[in-house]
This record gives C-alpha cells, sequence and structure tokens, in this order.
C-alpha cells in the first residue's frame, strides 16, 4: 500500500464530514514503518480545513528535557494562537487557554508518544479541550496508547511493511530516481532489497546509499548484509544493522558532521546547519548528508530518530574513551555534572554563572547552548574549536575576558537583554562569524557596528521590537546573503548604505514601519526575495526595483502602493507576485506580460484593481491567479491562452459579471475554480472538456439560471443561485465526494436550530425513514417545478440540498456507499423543512 493510500484511508476513519465531535487516530507500527511520514501525509492532505494547526514532532526525544513537557504545552498554545515569535520564557499554562480552543477546530498531530500520561498532559483525557470537528492523530509503536478514550471517538491504524513489489519499488526510487532498476543492476537491487526487512526506512536508507555508486560498491554492500545476517543468525538485516553499515562505509569528514546531526542539530535551518563545518568538508550531494540525514519541505535538517540514537550512542562511546572528545554541551549537561562532583541535588537558578573553568575540560567542543547563563573569567583557550553558541536571554552584563572564538560560524542571542553597547561586540573575538541571529532582542535600539565581521552572509533581526535604525557600517557586508528584518515594527527607513550588501539575495521587512524603499537598491543584482508582508506604511516602490534582474519574489501584501513601476515587467523575471491586499493599487502595468516565461502566481485580491491588462494573456507559465475580494469586472480575455492555469480563484468580485469565456476549454490543467458570490451569469458548455477540475464553487451566484453538462472529473460542486430555473444535469460524476445545491439564498436561511423538525427524524433515523427517500434514476434537465431528484454518486461523502421545489428524493444505499453528511433543508418532502443527517457506515448496514 502507498502513501495516499494510507492517507485515504486515514482521512476515512477521521470523519471530516463530522463537525458536531472530536475525533483522535492513533498510527501504530515499529521503528522505522513510516508512522510519521504517514501522519505528515495526512496533515498536509487535511489542514486547509481548520481553523489552526500544529504539529508536535518526536516527542518523546523532546519530553526527555528537563522542560521537555512545558516545552510541548507552550508550542501547541503558540501554534493554535499563531504566536509563534513570542518569547520563549511565555510559559502559560494550557489549562489557561482551554476558554479559547473550546471554540477552535484544529487539527493536532503528536508524532512519536508512548505514554499516555503525556498524551493527557497534551491534549486532555476526555478530548474536550477543543472545538467541535477538531482531529488528533497520534504516531506511536504502543497500539494501545488510545485505550482510556472512548472508543466511539477513537481509532488506530496499523502501519505494516512493504510487500515485495513496493520494497523495490521504493528501493528504485532512490537508487535511480525511477520505479525500476538499471538492467545491470537488477539482480543486485533484488537481493539487496529481499535482504532487508522492508520497512521503508532501511530500504529509502540503503537505496539513497547505492545511488550513483558502481556495480562492485553494490556488491560489497550485498556482501556486508549477508555478513550481517549470518552474524545474528536472521534471514534479514534490520535498520539498524542497515544504518551501521552505511555509517561504516563513510570517511572521517562524513561521519564528524553525521554526529554532529545527530547529537545537536537535526530539525534547524539546514542552510544555519551547514555553516557548522567548513565548505570543503561537505559532500558534494545535494543534501548535506545522503541518506543519513536530509533537509524537508520547510529547509529544516532531518535525521530520523534511530540515526540520532545510533549517533548519539557512538558520541558516549567516545567520550568514555577519551572525556575531553566531547562535542557538544547544553546548560542541562553542565548543571548535572555539576550536581554530581558537588554531592547536590538538582542546581537551578535563574541565571547561572559559568566560570572559564567549567569548560577547560572540553577543549573539541563545537556546539554550546545556555539559557539566561553568564559568563566570568578569564577564557583564555577554553573555546578553540567551538563553532556554534547559542546563548537564549542572555544578560546585558558581560564579565568575561579573553572570549576568543577564532573557529565561531553561528552567534545565536536570542530573545536576549543586549544593546549596541553590549560588552560582547567588543570583547568576543569572532573573525569567522556566518551567522548572527538577535531574535526577540527588545532591548535594541541600534544595531552594533558590523565592521568587525565582514564574513557575516545571514543577518536575523526578527522581532526587534524597539529597533529603529541600522547602523551605517552594514555596508560593509559584502558577504551578506540574508537580511531579516521581520515585526521590527519601529523600524521606519533603510539606510541607503544597503546598496553596499551586493551579495544580498534575502531581504525581509515584513511587519516593519518602512515607508519608502530607498533608490540604492538597484544596485542588489543577487537579491531573489523581497518581501513586505503587512508592511503597511510602505507607500512608494522605486523605478530602480527594476533593475533586479535576479529577483523571483515580489511580495507586498497589505501595502499602501497606490502604483506599481510602468516598466516592472521589462526586466524583471518574476516567479511569483502578491499584491493581496494592497487595498489603494487600482492598476497592474501593461508590462506585465513581459514576465510569460516566468510569473508563476499573480495574487491581486483585496486590491481596487477593476481591470486586467490585455497582456495577461501573455503570462503562458501562469499556475495560480488569485482576484478574490477585489473589483475585476470582467474576465481577462483570451485566458485560453494561460495554459497551465492551475487555479483560479475570484470568490466576493461582486462586480464579475456576466459570460465566462468559452476558450476556457483550453485550460487543461485548471483544479480549482472558485466564483462563489459573483454575478457570473453564464458557465459555457465548454466547462465539460477541463479534465482536471476538481473543484467548482458557484456558491451564491445569484445570476445563474442553468449549468452545463460538467466534466466528470469534478470531487467538490457547490452551487447556490435565487434564479437557478432547472437542477443541473449530474451524470456521470463519479468521482464527486462533496455536493452542494441551492436555489435559494443562504443568508435567508434559519439557523438549523430554529428549523421545525419532526421529532421521529431528529433522533434515530430508521429504515422505514430511508424507504421514504430510496429508488432512484438519474434526472434530466427540467425546469423546477415540484420534481424529483435522484442520486447516485459511488463515491458522495457530503451531501446539502437546499431546492425549495422538490417534493421527492430518491436514492438506494447503494448509489451513495461513502455518504457520511447528509442536510436537507427548504425541500418540500412532507412537513420536514430541514433534516441533517450525521452517521457511520455501520448505520447504513
Amino acid at each position: 500500500m502507498g502513501l495516499d493510500d494510507h492517507a485515504k484511508e486515514i482521512t476515512d476513519l477521521l470523519e471530516m464530514e463530522v463537525d458536531d465531535e472530536v475525533r483522535i487516530i492513533g498510527i501504530h507500527g515499529t521503528d522505522g514503518i513510516g508512522k510519521t511520514t504517514v501522519a505528515k501525509a495526512v496533515y498536509d492532505l487535511i489542514s486547509s480545513c481548520f481553523d489552526n494547526r500544529s504539529f508536535l514532532a518526536e516527542v518523546r526525544e523532546t519530553e526527555q528535557d528537563a522542560t521537555g513537557i512545558q516545552f510541548l504545552q507552550t508550542k501547541l498554545i503558540r501554534d493554535i494562537l499563531e504566536r509563534d515569535r513570542d518569547d520563549p520564557s511565555f510559559g502559560e499554562r494550557i489549562e489557561d487557554f482551554l476558554d479559547i480552543f473550546r471554540e477552535r477546530k484544529v487539527l493536532i498531530v503528536i508524532d512519536d508518544v508512548e505514554e499516555q500520561s503525556l498524551l493527557h498532559a497534551i491534549v486532555g483525557e476526555q478530548l474536550h479541550w477543543f472545538g467541535p470537528g477538531s482531529r488528533i492523530i497520534v504516531t506511536s509503536e504502543n497500539e494501545e496508547i488510545l485505550k482510556e478514550y472512548d472508543p466511539e471517538k477513537a481509532r488506530t491504524y496499523l502501519v505494516s511493511a512493504l510487500d515485495d513489489g513496493q520494497a523495490f519499488e521504493l528501493f528504485c526510487k532512490h537508487a535511480f530516481r525511477m520505479q525500476s532498476s538499471i538492467r545491470e543492476f537488477d539482480g543486485l537491487a533484488n537481493r539487496i532489497v529481499n535482504a532487508t526487512e522492508k520497512l521503508p526506512l532501511a530500504v529509502e536508507v540503503v537505496g539513497s546509499f547505492l545511488r550513483g555508486k558502481s556495480i562492485q560498491e553494490w556488491a560489497k554492500m550485498e556482501k556486508s548484509m549477508k555478513e550481517r545476517t549470518r552474524s545474528s543468525g536472521k534471514t534479514t538485516v534490520g535498520p539498524e544493522e542497515i544504518l551501521d553499515i552505511c555509517y561504516r562505509e563513510l570517511d572521517q569528514k562524513q561521519k564528524d558532521i553525521f554526529l554532529d546531526i545527530a547529537g545537536f542539530i537535526s530539525g534547524v535551518d539546514a542552510r544555519i546547519a551547514s555553516y557548522m563545518w567548513p565548505n570543503d568538508d561537505l559532500p558534494s550531494s545535494g543534501c548535506i548528508l545522503m541518506p543519513l540525514a536530509k533537509t524537508g519541505e520547510n529547509n529544516e535538517l532531518q535525521m530520523h530518530r534511530l540515526l540520532r540514537c545510533i549517533g548519539k550512542g557512538i558520541c558516549k562511546q567516545e567520550e568514555s574513551q577519551d572525556p575531553r572528545s566531547r562535542r557538544f554541551c547544553t546548560q542541562d549537561m553542565i548543571l548535572k555534572a555539576m550536581n554530581r562532583e558537588m554531592g547536590m541535588g538538582n542546581v537551578e537558578a535563574l541565571c547561572f554563572d559559568f566560570a572559564a573553568g567549567d569548560f577547560q575540560s572540553m577543549p573539541k567542543i563545537r556546539f554550546l547552548k545556555l539559557d539566561n547563563a553568564k559568563f566570568s573569567g578569564n577564557f583564555a583557550g577554553a573555546f578553540a574549536s567551538l563553532r556554534w553558541l547559542c546563548w537564549q536571554r542572555c544578560p546585558p552584563e558581560f564579565d568575561a575576558e579573553n572570549l576568543v572564538l577564532r573557529e565561531l560560524a553561528i552567534l545565536e542571542l536570542p530573545w536576549g537583554k543586549i544593546t549596541e553597547d553590549w560588552g560582547g561586540w567588543s570583547k568576543i573575538k569572532m573573525e569567522k562569524l556566518k551567522v548572527l541571529n538577535l531574535t526577540g532582542c527588545s532591548d535594541l535600539l541600534f544595531t552594533p557596528d558590523f565592521s568587525g565581521c565582514q564574513d557575516l552572509e545571514i543577518l536575523i533581526l526578527e522581532g526587534c521590537s524597539r529597533l529603529v535604525k541600522l547602523d551605517p557600517s552594514i555596508r560593509h557586508l559584502k558577504r551578506l546573503v540574508s537580511l531579516n528584518l521581520k515585526s521590527c515594527s519601529r523600524l521606519n527607513s533603510l539606510p541607503v548604505e544597503i546598496n553596499g550588501m551586493t551579495a544580498l539575495k534575502e531581504l525581509f521587512i515584513d511587519g516593519t514601519s518602512v515607508r519608502e524603499i530607498p533608490i540604492s537598491i538597484g544596485n542588489l543584482k543577487k537579491l531573489e526575495i523581497l518581501s513586505g508582508f503587512q508592511c503597511f506604511p510602505l507607500t512608494h516602490l522605486p523605478r530602480s526595483i527594476c533593475y533586479l534582474t535576479a529577483l523571483s519574489e515580489l511580495l507586498l501584501d497589505g501595502a499602501e502602493i497606490t502604483k506599481l513601476p510602468s516598466s516592472l515587467g521589462d526586466r524583471l523575471k518574476l516567479r511569483r507576485l502578491s499584491l493581496r491586499n494592497c487595498r489603494y493599487l487600482e492598476e497592474l502595468p501593461d508590462s506585465i506580460g513581459k514576465m510569460g516565461s516566468s510569473l508563476e502566481e499573480l495574487d491581486i485580491s483585496a486590491t481596487c484593481i477593476s481591470e486586467l491588462p490585455s497582456s495577461i494573456r501573455n503570462l503562458e507559465s501562469l499556475k495560480v491567479l488569485r482576484m478574490d475580494y477585489s473589483f475585476i469586472r470582467a474576465f481577462p480575455g483570451e485566458i485560453g491562452n494561460l495554459t497551465k492555469l492551475d487555479e483560479l480563484h475570484a470568490s466576493w468580485c461582486r462586480s464579475l459579471k456576466g459570460a465566462v469565456p468559452r476558450d476556457i476549454k483550453r485550460l487543461h490543467h485548471l483544479s480549482s475554480l472558485t466564483l462563489g458570490h459573483s454575478s457570473i451569469s453564464i458557465l459555457p458548455s465548454e466547462i465539460s472538456a477541463l479534465s482536471s477540475l476538481h473543484t467548482l464553487d458557484l456558491l451564491q451566484c445569484n445570476e445563474i439560471e442553468v449549468l452545463p453538462q460538467l466534466p466528470s472529473s469534478l470531487i467538490r460542486l457547490r452551487v447556490s443561485s435565487t434564479r437557478m430555473k432547472s437542477i443541473p444535469i449530474l451524470k456521470d460524476l463519479k468521482e464527486l465526494e462533496e455536493l452542494c445545491l441551492s436555489d435559494e439564498d443562504p443568508k435567508e436561511r434559519r439557523p438549523p436550530s430554529e428549523q421545525p423538525m419532526p421529532e421521529s427524524n431528529v433522533q434515530h433515523p430508521s429504515r422505514k425513514w430511508f424507504s421514504r427517500l430510496w429508488n432512484l434514476k438519474f434526472l434530466q434537465t427540467q425546469r423546477i417545478d415540484k420534481q424529483s431528484f435522484s442520486i447516485a454518486f459511488p463515491k458522495l461523502r457530503k451531501l446539502e440540498l437546499s431546492l425549495s421545489q422538490i417534493i421527492k428524493l430518491k436514492f438506494r444505499p447503494t448509489d451513495i456507499p461513502q455518504l457520511k453528511t447528509l442536510i436537507l433543508s427548504s425541500l418540500s418532502l412532507g412537513k420536514a423543512q430541514y433534516i441533517k443527517l450525521q452517521h457511520t457506515k455501520s448505520q447504513w448496514d
């Protein structure tokens, strides 16, 4: 069974159509079977259906830290309340927010949890902490992890090992990047796959490890696997043995990188982590260390828990042989060591004072993480190998002497009490610094003098809420690649010296008070991303922005710009242009059509734009066009030229009138067409040719009188119009999962609780009641005039009908075997004016 199949089955078990109850599902199976991968696939598939969402990864490992449970609860609170930028000292209890949580429909994934007590600490014991419709997904090796929950609300799902065909296909995907093997490797590939336990982790690792290697190296791997089976007495090799074989094949530099990641770096931004190692130490492959580590969708560095356990075990073995070989250290480790040496209980302090002697026994330390700690004394020679210092909430005083960090590449001081006069700026010698992270340093009014760290490549000032000025020395940062000024809310200007940062690729001014971008920005020839999301005071873009020939993303959502440079498209090759909620913007320049070979996403939602330039037809690469809540009056001419368009959104465009152009039939890749709450009156018959269309939303399109035959590919169909004269032809819609049809304005409906409902229909719907609704054939288009309606959709899961002239509804359970939600309102079915049915499959049987 493939990943998509697992995701589909779990989604079915979650009963997404049931909106009045919370559901929880436990995904269980052996380590390395792919539980987290399946959970992530489901999370990505359904996350858009929820108000808020949270993915709590690797809970078992996080719990082992002293503040692990508090950390998990805090992350959950932040995710649901969307407070991700808050100070990590934020430590409110989850119980303090239950009144808010009960009003939210949330999706929560709790990955790798084994203890029921921990699960209860995160989501409660009775699933009553969150709002109706919420869904909770738990991954665990413990198949009884949910045994204390109500069995009506809790489900379990077993992820089993791959079969022979699936294992071989997965192996080929990673070894050859295709679904089958190369002929000369075919025999070896089969034997290697058959020697594994067919767990996805093991198959993926060995396949990735062998990619690009010679047939001799493949034979060597097969031999190693045979030796392991002989020595263990088993017929197959488990993931631990495969991981050990791969590790032993690495050279020493790669082994060091692997141990660094296993010990302390997994889960962080891969770009930042890469500075831990000199460029000549990095493997030439696209990932930092395939197959033992890789980068995720959000550029985070990933390593499976089994791999990290192996790596940490190797580190402990090295330290036992030579205590001076320790490569990473945290404040908790130091405190525990001091407790043991001093015969004390747990040492706790709001601000712990570390002396130089505490680190003299660790000359090879490469990573050090401290929280609210002080340095004091003479540190000469103490940190000869330190590459990464993460010092959270560092105090304003700096008493250390001779803190020479010649190998330091990454300095993180998040939420520190530092200012531009902080003693560390002059006393810490950091000649090789590449990354400086000052997130949340709210006492910082001016940035420090950067002339002493001219090799800096990443500068993060996000959340420095009182920052008002960037020091002019920023012009010396000739190698700076990324400048993050997000949420520096008092920063109202960028210095002209910004033109000196000629290597800059990313500039983030989201949430700042920047009023205008300096003309000198035109010198940043390598700039790829300029993001000004919710930079509300921004009113002007200089013409020099058109000289940024490398610019790929221009994101100005919420800015108060009134005009774009007329030559915007003459030189720029944007991939993404987002102008959402730029409410004073009235037009796009005609030159935008010159981005035809590059522009893939255009968002003009909630702008005052009423007409798209004719050149829009030249955007041959456009995949997503968003115009929701805009003043657009008509579809762009020759829309059929946009042959790669995948999504077209024009909901709540009240001024959008008339017919959808007939040449829409040429949009063979279009999967989503949303026109709800617009004044569109005609949908052409050519729409039936859209073979990829999955979603068609025409809710409250009250000018529509009839609908043509629709494409058989539809999965979601929503149509409501007060002028509907005939019921749409709904034949051959075998993929349909959601159907909403109405001939009234939903605003005029009374809430369900106010509708008169016969008592016999409210309680447990009986077979006798259903018998009045059964029987049927497909209906033909006819004028709505006291008629019957037939239903026969094999995949339909949700049906909502509000057709005032329907007097008879016919269907058999076999016509809609997957139906989970049925909502009927304003039908002339005897006395019943509103009926809502939610059921499980068992109620049909």
